[in-house]
């Protein structure tokens, strides 16, 4: 797969445009209501700090400490993402759980709260599939 060299740019907008969506969802917020943790998401090179407080969204920011410790660490190349993002992904790019089985995505942390939000973690990732679908 042929890569520009804004395609991380133009994922990381993408990945920072979910607060509203995921947030305005009462759907996704009720299934996420007993969770409050933070979580690093890496896309490609770019680093964002996801902070969640009860189903919500409270803070998606590219600037926070190198150090910052988190519940959660979620980091795959930009293709993973980009897949996973496609309208409809292929066999294989469709879940976070497969492309951590490709190796296309790195899955670290606390596995208690992972397993236990399982769905809502994969849904708030997947976001941007429904925000603006790509090809």
């Amino acid at each position: 797969m042929h890569q520009s060299p804004d395609m991380g740019e133009s994922l990381a907008r993408r990945f920072e445009s979910i607060v509203d969506c995921v947030n305005s969802s009462a759907s996704l917020v009720h299934r996420g209501r007993a969770l409050t943790a933070s979580l690093i998401v890496t896309i490609g090179a770019t680093r964002f700090l996801v902070r969640i407080d009860g189903g919500r969204i409270v803070e998606l920011t590219r600037q926070f400490p190198l150090f910052r410790e988190s519940d959660l660490c979620i980091q795959g190349t930009e293709q993973a993402w980009h897949c996973l993002w496609k309208k409809v992904p292929g066999p294989g790019w469709h879940d976070i759980l497969a492309l951590h089985k490709r190796g296309e995505m790195r899955i670290e942390g606390n596995t208690r709260i992972f397993f236990a939000h399982l769905q809502y973690i994969k849904d708030l990732l997947e976001m941007p599939r429904h925000a603006g679908a790509s090809a």
